[in-house]
C-alpha cells in the first residue's frame, strides 16, 4: 500500500498543476478583466476540477483492487486527505478575489454484502485443492530443486502442513516455523510426542507437535500480560523429513532461516514447481486474497476416502472451533504419570464443614438489603423526620426525579462528616454516582436514558463497596481493575440469565439496555467522569473500544491412575483420627468423585441430587438384596436446592453404561441404603446427606485442591471441575476415538466403548459414526450443553488428537534417490519408500523428539540437605512451614507465633486472643497462609520475600533509644493493631491509647527507610466523634507512583517480631 501512496501524491500534483493553468486560462478568456470570475466561469471550473478528481479516484480504485477492504478505505482517505491539504494551500496563496475551489471530497464507501459461496463454487474451489495436492505429491516424491535454498524448503514445509496435517491459519502457521526454527538455531528439543502408546510399534504412531499462538480472547497460558492458545499439529512425515534436512544444513554451517514472510516463501516454492494451472490459480488467490485462498482446504482431507474425517473435526483443523489443548508440562503429568516423582507434598490439616441445605436465590436487591445502613440512592421512601418539600402533582416525572437527587445529595453531604469508615464510603460511592447522573442531564441525556444508566451496574457498584470494604479515594489500579472486572462478570451473568428467561417466554430478541454490551459502555463513561473529576487512575479492563469476553480456559485432566490415587488420599484421609466423626460424609465425597469423574456432574449437580432425582423401577421392588439393576438413570433438573446453570442443563445421565460393573455395583448398594432411610424420614431427601447434613461446597473444593496437593504439590491448579473436564474428554475419546486412543488415554475397554455407542447413537448410525455429525450433540447433551461450540471451547482439550487420529494414515511416498541425495544410503529393495513407517524406525529422525519427561512447575526435590544456620530466619520459617526443617525447633516456635499474629490481626473474632494462646494447636494457619499471599503479589520482580531488611538490620548499631522506642511500637502492633484491607486499624477510645499510637509512629517511622511511608487517616484523633479508629497505610513510593503494600510490610514487621523473646514474655 505504501507503493501506492507514493504514485498518488504525484498525480495529485499534477491535477494541482491543471488547476493552476485551468483558472489563468479562464482569466485571460474574459473581455475585461473583473477582479472576479463570472458565475458561468466558476461554474465550468467546478465540473472540471470535479471530472478530474473523479479520473484520480477511479484510478486508484483499480490500483487498490488487490488490497483488503479494509485497506483500500485507508486508501481512498489518504487520497481525499491529500486533495485537501493541496487545496488548502491553493485557496491560501490565490485572490481571493478571483477563484476558490470548492471541491471537498468525502467517498462514501458503498460495503458490499459478503459474497455467499453457492456449493458448486466451494466444490470447484475443493477440487483445485485436491489437483494441488496432487502435484505437490508427485514434485515432494520424485524433485531434487526444492533441497537448494531454505525459502523452498521452508515453502514446502509450509505446504505440507496446510496439505496433509491440515493447518491452513496463517497465524499459527508463523507459530509453527518460529517455534521450528528456534530449535534449529538453539539446538533445543521441541515439544513433540507420539499420538499412541509406545506398545503400538507394528502400526503408524503420528508424531504430533506442541505449539502455542497469541490469542487476544481465548486461550489458557498467561505469559507477561499476553494470553496464548496451546494447540497441537500432526508433524506429517514430509515436515519431518524437511526439518531433517534444515538440521543438516545448520549442521554444516549454511543458510538455513526463513528470511521472507510465510505467504511469499508459499508463493516462491509453488511458482519453482512448475507450470500447472492448478498451481497458476492457486497463486493468483493468494496474490489476490492472502490465506483466504486455503479457505475450503480441508476438502481434501474430507474428500480422501483413506481418511474418516468428519465435518467438526475439519473445522477444528480450520481453527473455527474455540478449543484449547493441554500445555506441555500438564501433558506429560497425563501422560507419563510422572507425579510419582513428587517428594515434597502438602500435607497439612484438612477441615470439614457441613451444612443443612436451604433454598436459596439471592437477588440484587436482596444482597443490597444485608447492608446495615441506609442507601438513600436506592430507596426512595422518606424518614420521618425527614422534610422534603411537596412538588405540584402537575409538574412532571423529571422535576421529581432531580428534585429527588439533590435532596439526597445535601442529605449524604451533612451525613459524611459524622459517618464511620464502613459507611463515609457507601455514601463517597453514592455521591459520585449521584454526580455523574446530574452530569449527564447537563449533556443533555433523556431522564429515562439516564435512569438506564443508573440501572445497568449501581447496585452492583455499591454492593462491591460494602462487601470488599474499598474506600474509593484509596483505591490503586489493581484494585480498580479487581472491581470493575467484577462488575462486568455479573453483567455477563445477568445477560446470560436474561436470554434464558426469553428462551422461555419464546422472545428472540432483547433490549439494548440489557445487554453486556451496553452495561460495559455505561461503566466506561463512569469511570471516566471519576477520572476527570476524582482524579481516579486509567484502567485496562475499560481501554477496549467494545465489551470482550476475555476466556482463559483452565485446561487439566485428571488420568485413570491419577484419579485412583485421588481416591487412595481419600481413604487415608478417612482413617486419620481428626476425621473419625466423618467417615460417612467422606464416603459420600468418594461416591461424588466418582459420578463427577465418570459422568460430568458439576459439583452442585452431584451435591444437591435428591432422591426423587434417580429413575430406578428395580427401588421399588420388595426383594432387591440381591437384585443388579438394569439401570440407574440420573435426572439433573431443578430442585429447591439449587438451580440449574442453564436449560440444557436439564438431562438424563444413565450410569450402567458410563460406570464399570464394580462402580456400578457400589453406586447401586448406597442408593439401596438412602432409599430405605428415606422411607422412614422422606424430609431427608438428599442422596449424599448424613443426618440431614451435607459437606459444604467450599468444603468440598478445599478437600479436594488439598488431596491434589499431597499428590502433586503446590500450585498445581486440579480441583473439583477438573473432574467434569476430565469426564467430557474422556468421554469423547471412548464415543469418537479410535480403538488405540481408547486404549492409549482411558482405562474404558473396547467392548464396553462399542456398547456405549450403540446405545447412545443406535445400531444403525453406528455403521457410519465416521461421518454422522449428531454424534457430537450427543456429548454437547451429556455435558448439559446447548452446542458442542461451548464444550469444546469449555472443556474438551483433545480435539486436536482425536482429527490426527483421523488424517494421519495418508501415505507420504517419496524416491529412494531423493533419500540418498539428502542423507544416506537406504537399505530398501524398492525404489519409493513410505516415510510414514520409514522415519519412525529410523532413529536419527528422533533426534529433535523431546523424550525425557520435565518435572511439573512448582515441584521441589529433595536433592541435598542444607544446614539450617545457612538460612536467614524467613528461609526457615518458610522450610518448616513447608515440612522440609521438621526438626528446626526454633522454626517451629517461630511458625507458631506467626500464626498467632496473622490470626489476631487479620480474624475479626479473634482480635482479643490473649499471648498465652500462642501455642494453641487450635490457631488456624489459614490466616498466615493469606497474609504470606498479599505479601508475595506485593513483591517486585527484582526482589525476593522479604522486600524489607528489617530482620537483616544489626542491631548493634543503631541507638539505645531508638531500640527501645522500636520495640515498644511492635509490642503496641502485636497486642492492638488490626489489619483490616490493606489497612492497619487502632482503636481510640481513651486518652491512654492516643499515646499508645504516638509511641507506635515514633518506633516504626525510622525503619522505613527511603522508598517508604507511613500514611496516617484521621490522626490525629478527635476523641469528641464517635468514629476514633486511626487508619494507617504503608505505601511504597517511586518516582510519581505510589503503591499501598501494608500487608507486605505487615509481614516483614511479623518477622521481626517472631524473633524478639522479650515481645512474648507472659
Amino acid at each position: 500500500m505504501q507503493k501506492i501512496k507514493e504514485l498518488i501524491k504525484p498525480q495529485l500534483d499534477d491535477l494541482f498543476v491543471d488547476i493552476h493553468k485551468m483558472v489563468k486560462k479562464s482569466l485571460d478568456r474574459q473581455p475585461s478583466p473583473p477582479e472576479v470570475l463570472t458565475k458561468e466561469m466558476q461554474q465550468k471550473l467546478d465540473q472540471q476540477i470535479a471530472e478530474k478528481w473523479h479520473d484520480i479516484k477511479d484510478s486508484v480504485d483499480c490500483l487498490s483492487q488487490k488490497l483488503s477492504r479494509d485497506e483500500q478505505s485507508k486508501l481512498m482517505q489518504f487520497t481525499e486527505d491529500e486533495f485537501n491539504k493541496r487545496r488548502k494551500q491553493f485557496n491560501q496563496n490565490v485572490d481571493k478575489k478571483s477563484y476558490r475551489i470548492k471541491l471537498n471530497p468525502h467517498t462514501k464507501r458503498i460495503v458490499l454484502p459478503r459474497k455467499i459461496e453457492s456449493t458448486e463454487s466451494r466444490l470447484e474451489q475443493g477440487h483445485l485443492h485436491i489437483h494441488v495436492l496432487k502435484e505437490l505429491r508427485q514434485y515432494w516424491q520424485d524433485s531434487f530443486e526444492y533441497w537448494n535454498e531454505p525459502k523452498y524448503l521452508w515453502g514446502n514445509l509450509c505446504l505440507s502442513f496446510i496439505y496433509i496435517s491440515g493447518c491452513a491459519d496463517e497465524q499459527h502457521l508463523i507459530a509453527i516455523q518460529k517455534q521450528l526454527q528456534e530449535a534449529i538455531e538453539l539446538g533445543t528439543d521441541l515439544n513433540c510426542f507420539r499420538l499412541y502408546h509406545s506398545d503400538y510399534k507394528k502400526i503408524t504412531n503420528p508424531l504430533l507437535l506442541h505449539y502455542r499462538v497469541e490469542n487476544s480472547q481465548y486461550g489458557n497460558d498467561v505469559e507477561q500480560g499476553k494470553l496464548y492458545q496451546w494447540k497441537h499439529v500432526f508433524l506429517n512425515p514430509y515436515a519431518q523429513f524437511i526439518l531433517q534436512y534444515l538440521k543438516k544444513l545448520k549442521a554444516t554451517q549454511k543458510e538455513f532461516c526463513l528470511q521472507h514472510s510465510v505467504e511469499d516463501c508459499i508463493l516462491e516454492s509453488l511458482s519453482k514447481i512448475g507450470r500447472k494451472k492448478s498451481l497458476g490459480d492457486l497463486q493468483y488467490q493468494i496474490k489476490r486474497r492472502g490465506f483466504r485462498a486455503f479457505n475450503d482446504v480441508q476438502m481434501v482431507l474430507e474428500f480422501n476416502p483413506n481418511l474418516s474425517i468428519d465435518i467438526f473435526l475439519s473445522n477444528v483443523l480450520q481453527q473455527e472451533i474455540n478449543t484449547v489443548a493441554l500445555r506441555p508440562s500438564e501433558f506429560r503429568l497425563l501422560w507419563n504419570n510422572d507425579y510419582n516423582q513428587v517428594t515434597e507434598s502438602d500435607n497439612r490439616p484438612i477441615h470439614f464443614e457441613q451444612e443443612q441445605l436451604l433454598p436459596e436465590v439471592p437477588t440484587v436487591q436482596s444482597k443490597l438489603q444485608t447492608i446495615p445502613y441506609e442507601l438513600m440512592l436506592f430507596g426512595q421512601k422518606k424518614r420521618k423526620g425527614q422534610k422534603v418539600e411537596r412538588l405540584d402533582k402537575k409538574r412532571n416525572k423529571e422535576e421529581r426525579t432531580l428534585r429527588f437527587w439533590q435532596e439526597t445529595r445535601r442529605v449524604l453531604e451533612e451525613k459524611i462528616v459524622d459517618a464511620n469508615t464502613e459507611e463515609k464510603s457507601l455514601i463517597d460511592a453514592q455521591l459520585r454516582l449521584i454526580h455523574w447522573l446530574m452530569h449527564l442531564k447537563k449533556r443533555g441525556l433523556q431522564l429515562s436514558t439516564i435512569e438506564s444508566y443508573l440501572g445497568s451496574f449501581g447496585k452492583e457498584f455499591i454492593f462491591e463497596i460494602w462487601l470488599n470494604k474499598l474506600d474509593l479515594k484509596q483505591q490503586s489500579i489493581d484494585d480498580y481493575e479487581d472491581l470493575y472486572r467484577q462488575l462486568l462478570k455479573y453483567s455477563s451473568e445477568r445477560d446470560e440469565k436474561a436470554v434464558q428467561r426469553d428462551s422461555v417466554k419464546g422472545k428472540t430478541s432483547r433490549k439494548m439496555h440489557q445487554s453486556a454490551e451496553y452495561r460495559f459502555g455505561r461503566l466506561k463513561d463512569f469511570h471516566q467522569f471519576c477520572i476527570e473529576n476524582y482524579d481516579a487512575p486509567g484502567v485496562l479492563v475499560l481501554q477496549n473500544s467494545s465489551f470482550k469476553h476475555l476466556q482463559i480456559c483452565n485446561a487439566r485432566l485428571v488420568s485413570p491412575l491419577l484419579f485412583g490415587k485421588l481416591l487412595e488420599k481419600l481413604e487415608n484421609l478417612s482413617q486419620e483420627p481428626t476425621a473419625s466423626e466423618w467417615v460417612d460424609h467422606l464416603s459420600c465425597l468418594k461416591l461424588m468423585y466418582l459420578l463427577s469423574y465418570r459422568t460430568g456432574l458439576r459439583l452442585n449437580e452431584v451435591r444437591c441430587l435428591k432422591i426423587q432425582d434417580i429413575i430406578c423401577p428395580e427401588l421399588l421392588y420388595k426383594e432387591k438384596e440381591n437384585t443388579v439393576f438394569n439401570n440407574i438413570t440420573l435426572h439433573i433438573q431443578d430442585n429447591s436446592y439449587r438451580r440449574l446453570k442453564t436449560r440444557s442443563a436439564n438431562r438424563q445421565i444413565p450410569l450402567k453404561i458410563a460406570l464399570s460393573e464394580h462402580e456400578f455395583l457400589v453406586v447401586q448398594r448406597y442408593i439401596q441404603h438412602r432409599y430405605e432411610q428415606y422411607l422412614v424420614n422422606q424430609q431427608d431427601d438428599l442422596l449424599f446427606s448424613v443426618n440431614h447434613r451435607v459437606l459444604t461446597d467450599q468444603c468440598i473444593s478445599k478437600i479436594t485442591v488439598d488431596l491434589f496437593s499431597q499428590i502433586l504439590g503446590m500450585h498445581h491448579g486440579f480441583s473439583f471441575h477438573t473432574l467434569r473436564h476430565s469426564a467430557a474428554n474422556y468421554l469423547a475419546i471412548t464415543l469418537l476415538g479410535s480403538k488405540e486412543m481408547i486404549k492409549t488415554y482411558t482405562d474404558c475397554p473396547w467392548v464396553k466403548a462399542k456398547k456405549m455407542r450403540d446405545l447412545l447413537f443406535g445400531m444403525k448410525a453406528r455403521a457410519q459414526e465416521e461421518i454422522i455429525q449428531h454424534k457430537w450433540q450427543v456429548l454437547a447433551s451429556w455435558m448439559g450443553h446447548s452446542s458442542i461450540e461451548q464444550t469444546a471451547s469449555n472443556y474438551l482439550h483433545v480435539l486436536d488428537l482425536l482429527a490426527v487420529d483421523r488424517i494421519y494414515n495418508s501415505p507420504c511416498i517419496i524416491s529412494k534417490k531423493v533419500l540418498e541425495q539428502c542423507f544416506s544410503p537406504v537399505k530398501s529393495s524398492t525404489d519409493y519408500i513410505n516415510l510414514n513407517r520409514y522415519t519412525q524406525q529410523q532413529k536419527w529422525f528422533n533426534s529433535y523428539q523431546q523424550t525425557q519427561p520435565v518435572p511439573m512447575a512448582g515441584r521441589q526435590e529433595k536433592k541435598f540437605s542444607i544446614e539450617k544456620s545457612t538460612l536467614t530466619p524467613f528461609q526457615r520459617l518458610i522450610s518448616f512451614r513447608e515440612g522440609r526443617l521438621s526438626e528446626d525447633t526454633q522454626a517451629q516456635e517461630w511458625m507458631q507465633r506467626c500464626q498467632w499474629m496473622s490470626t489476631k490481626w487479620m480474624d475479626r473474632q479473634k482480635f482479643n486472643l490473649k499471648t498465652n494462646y500462642v501455642y494453641s494447636k487450635n490457631l488456624e494457619e489459614s490466616w498466615f497462609d493469606e497474609l504470606y499471599e498479599k505479601a508475595k503479589k506485593l513483591t517486585r520482580p527484582d526482589e525476593i520475600i522479604p522486600l524489607l531488611d528489617f530482620h537483616y538490620k544489626d542491631d548493634r548499631q543503631q541507638d539505645a533509644l531508638k531500640e527501645k522506642n522500636m520495640v515498644k511500637a511492635l509490642k503496641i502492633l502485636l497486642l492492638f493493631g488490626k489489619l483490616r484491607k490493606n489497612f492497619l486499624h487502632f482503636q481510640c477510645r481513651m486518652k491512654g491509647d492516643e499515646q499508645q499510637i504516638v509511641n507506635f509512629i515514633t518506633g516504626i517511622e525510622p525503619m522505613l527507610g527511603d522508598h517508604l511511608y507511613l500514611e496516617k487517616q484521621n490522626y490525629p484523633v478527635n476523641l469528641d466523634a464517635p468514629e476514633r479508629t486511626v487508619k494507617f497505610s504503608f505505601q511504597r513510593v517511586v518516582g510519581s507512583n505510589k503503591k499501598n503494600v501494608t500487608p507486605l510490610v505487615i509481614f516483614n514487621l511479623m518477622l521481626k517480631m517472631m524473633q524478639k523473646d522479650e515481645l512474648w514474655i507472659k
